[in-house]
């Protein structure tokens, strides 16, 4: 759904839990206050602990409880782990030294952040498992949807649609089943698997599972990676996969795709998200499962509320081994479990669009007008009326890297306040599928775009489309390798590699780097996206750098990072040392994401902190890592100038206003001489960042909070707040 209808929905159901609290939970001044309440005209401090911000709900989630808690007066501390079990067991405690009296966790491993949350509870925290349950009976309650019947839709949805009941195994053979689990660290991925497994067993003469795999961290290029293997080994012959949410299906509906199977072999997924619902549409993914997380953040608020002033709950007990499907756990959790409901192609419309879970646009994107159903409240062939609204596409290639989300919301809102219609697409890195979103915006009438791009130069083949149709398409800080775009704005990226390898050679002292006693320095490059032209010029900056010092300098290893993934990097980074018997000393990294997971490999290997290593973007975790010593040094591009540029640039354009790009060449702009004609642009200047200066660039400029940049830090080695 949009974010401004998701706000509307969201306010008007906290309003009526605030109601309802006030007209069912009125208690004695004496008895609102809970044992461990804060001192006088102190807020009481609520924390929010989350797993990762990658996976696409759990920010949304974050965004609406912090509203919420604060509108009932709560001061909210947040921390997010990125996937580390460790850090989140830090950052519980960091909290709770900060005078937390109750939390909201989304747990990384339900059993390995017990260490934290026992210790929470004993220090008179209410603790809630949202969502994901904490195996701990010291939990105050946990939060979910009904998990086994998520299970139950899964397989339930895939087996109706393979017609199981009819399947004739003496014509066909048995059905050739492929199981994919959820994260195993996971224990609603457990749940899921009970509640598939109840129903296959219904009909276990009839099915040979041929693969069961489970998805570390529900990561859909590990899903897609599982597929393919799983699909060479059975030489394309499935009939049928159950797969555990949406993201894993469709990463593995990638691989099917390349193998002509996708909407032939049916297959589940959870979320209902708005790929997952477009994929539905399309006829790939079969059937999805609604958990509506409008209804969950309010939930789990309002308990925290009235756990904290002591006022009744009606949450049920449920037994540690009933919540695992482990007979051997012991005790009792006290729980709320919100309904489920299957979605398919017959009543997706009715189910999320109607309902506004997700936009029209977004579950319709690349649906041929003809065939899609009218949106609510609109005959069919609606004539526009007189006077409507000028539409500008925004197309991004992914959701999934940090920064481009929050860029679409400011966009979006600029956008909006000048009163254009504002289309979003998102590719999940696929670069077909952003070729057709843009021909299908152009076909929608948008008369602008601004483009992220996934492939500069594959990305051509629509642009040039939308220009000869009179689009203003703007390149937003990836180049797209043609002429006729109307402009590319973005930062000067060759100044970011020279400061990213300026910040590495400082920190190694490679002026006075002896050779002859230590040895050539042992580098490593680990370049961006091979498809992202901006890793071409940083890779361009970095290497003008280190071209003065080559003959101090061994490059033990260079690498590019696929999708910026941090995964990826992390693996790249493990083989690396392996290779090099750990002997590197220093790193060139060209984001702050794969810089972040080549420091989880050098972590393990006692490396971080001793190898300088470069980012870039500044983000929140990366400027955490600098400041605890690990990233040696960040690049920040203030972002916050680069989408009102880009708004601004767009209206001027459509409005034939002046404006105040300059021109480049396409070989300057490539670092390919070959490269012809010329591109108009504007480019922000960039800062290099470190541990000296990350609290006045970062911190007090507002670009990152205080509370982000410095958890972890005990207080008495954090500088006052601005």
């Amino acid at each position: 759904m949009s974010r401004k209808m998701y706000r509307i929905v969201m306010v008007g159901m906290a309003l009526l839990v605030s109601v309802s609290m006030l007209l069912g939970c009125a208690t004695p001044p004496q008895s609102t206050e809970a044992p461990g309440a804060a001192p006088s005209g102190e807020k009481i401090k609520v924390g929010l602990s989350f797993s990762d911000f990658a996976t696409e709900r759990w920010k949304n989630e974050e965004v609406l409880m912090r509203k919420l808690l604060e509108e009932k007066g709560y001061e909210v501390l947040t921390q997010e782990a990125n996937h580390d079990v460790k850090l989140q067991n830090d950052q519980i405690d960091n909290m709770v030294s900060q005078g937390v009296k109750a939390l909201i966790v989304v747990a990384e491993d339900g059993d390995a952040i017990v260490t934290s949350v026992d210790k929470a509870a004993d220090a008179g925290v209410k603790v809630i498992a949202y969502d994901r349950l904490i195996k701990t009976t010291k939990i105050a309650a946990y939060v979910s949807f009904n998990n086994v019947e998520v299970g139950r839709q899964q397989a339930d949805g895939v087996m109706k649609a393979v017609d199981i009941e009819n399947w004739d195994v003496n014509s066909k053979g048995k059905l050739r089943l492929v199981k994919l689990g959820g994260s195993p660290t996971d224990n609603n991925a457990i749940l899921f698997r009970q509640g598939q497994d109840e129903v296959l067993e219904k009909y276990k003469d009839k099915i040979e599972v041929v693969a069961d795999q489970w998805v570390d961290n529900w990561d859909a290029a590990n899903a897609l990676k599982l597929m393919e293997n799983i699909l060479t080994a059975a030489g394309n012959k499935i009939d049928a996969v159950v797969a555990s949410n949406d993201g894993t299906a469709l990463g593995a509906l990638q691989a099917m795709k390349a193998q002509g199977l996708a909407g032939k072999v049916p297959i589940s997924g959870q979320d209902a998200t708005a790929d997952g619902c477009n994929s539905i549409v399309k006829g790939e993914l079969t059937v999805t499962i609604l958990k509506d997380i409008r209804n969950l953040s309010p939930l789990a608020v309002d308990l925290a509320d009235k756990l904290l002033k002591g006022a009744p709950t009606d949450l049920k007990m449920y037994t540690m081994a009933e919540l695992t499907n482990d007979p051997s756990k012991t005790g009792e959790v006290p729980c709320y479990f919100l309904p489920v409901q299957q979605v398919t192609k017959d009543n997706v419309y009715e189910l999320v669009v109607k309902s506004g879970f997700q936009s029209y646009d977004d579950v319709y994107r690349d649906i041929p007008e003809a065939d899609r159903p009218p949106k609510t409240g609109e005959e069919p062939a609606a004539a526009a009326p007189s006077g409507e609204k000028i539409k500008v596409g925004l197309s991004f290639s992914d959701f999934a890297t940090e920064r481009w989300k929050n860029e679409e919301v400011l966009m979006r809102k600029l956008l909006e306040e000048k009163g254009y219609e504002v289309l979003t697409q998102e590719a999940n890195h696929d670069v077909k599928l952003q070729n057709d979103q843009i021909d299908n915006m152009v076909s929608q009438g948008v008369k602008a775009l601004i483009v992220v791009a996934e492939d500069g130069d594959a990305i051509v083949t629509s642009v040039d489309k939308a220009a000869d149709a009179g689009v203003k398409v703007i390149a937003y800080d990836r180049l797209i390798k043609t002429t006729k775009i109307a402009a590319y704005v973005s930062f000067n990226n060759v100044e970011v590699g020279r400061q990213q390898a300026d910040g590495v050679m400082k920190a190694v002292d490679i002026e006075n780097w002896d050779v002859n006693s230590k040895g050539k320095l042992r580098l490593v490059k680990l370049g961006g996206s091979p498809t992202d032209n901006n890793a071409i010029l940083f890779r361009q900056g970095q290497d003008e750098v280190l071209e003065k010092y080559k003959d101090k300098i061994e490059v033990v290893a260079d690498q590019w990072v696929d999708n910026w993934d941090a995964a990826n990097a992390l693996k790249l980074m493990e083989n690396i040392l392996t290779a090099a018997g750990n002997k590197i000393d220093a790193v060139v990294a060209s984001n702050d994401g794969t810089a972040l997971g080549a420091l989880q490999a050098m972590k393990a290997q006692g490396l971080a902190g001793k190898v300088p290593i470069s980012g870039q973007d500044a983000t929140a975790d990366g400027c955490n890592s600098i400041v605890k010593g690990e990233l040696t040094v960040t690049i920040l591009k203030d972002i916050r100038n680069l989408s009102p540029l880009a708004v601004d640039l767009a209206d001027k354009l459509l409005k034939g206003a002046p404006t105040d790009l300059k021109m480049y060449t396409m070989a300057e702009l490539t670092n390919d001489p070959s490269k012809t004609g010329e591109v108009p642009c504007h480019f922000l200047p960039v800062q290099q960042v470190t541990k000296d200066n990350v609290y006045e660039l970062v911190v007090k400029s507002g670009f990152q909070s205080y509370d982000d940049v410095y958890r972890d830090i005990p207080e008495a080695d954090r500088p006052p707040k601005p």
